[in-house]
């Protein structure tokens, strides 16, 4: 009984994606249309997030407020857009069986919670958040 968690199983898929040769224009086209899709998704809690900030910019609770929000919606979207990206790519390319058989749901639980993106992301935010 040798069952993989959901975060191995998403790291797993994700190396697989990525070894899978695409044609070019595919690839470009399901990477763009994954980000497209993404931000048609996450725009309207984005805004809203922006919207709450201005109303109460002068409370300092709120920077740390907004900044956690803001990792945790770019967190969400980069687990989106892989998601997307996969799924999109399964449409174009039909034919190709070990990318049919790719788990993009695994992907997508992995991808919101990668630890090095995380990371990145939020010494970003603070960097640019803290110093104004």
């Amino acid at each position: 009984m040798n069952r993989k968690n959901l975060w191995s199983k998403g790291k797993e898929e994700t190396k697989k994606f990525y070894e899978i040769k695409l044609n070019r224009s595919t690839n470009i086209i399901t990477f763009i249309f994954g980000l497209v899709v993404t931000v048609i998704i996450i725009f309207p809690f984005a805004a809203l997030l922006l919207e709450i900030l201005e109303i109460n910019w002068y409370k300092p609770q709120a920077i740390i407020t907004f900044l956690s929000f803001a990792w945790g919606l770019l967190m969400i979207s980069n687990g989106l857009s892989n998601f997307f990206t996969v799924k999109l790519a399964k449409c174009y390319a039909r034919d190709m069986l070990e990318l049919q058989a790719i788990d993009e749901y695994a992907i997508l639980f992995y991808q919101c919670l990668n630890i090095g993106f995380g990371i990145f992301i939020l010494v970003i935010l603070l960097f640019f958040g803290l110093t104004r």
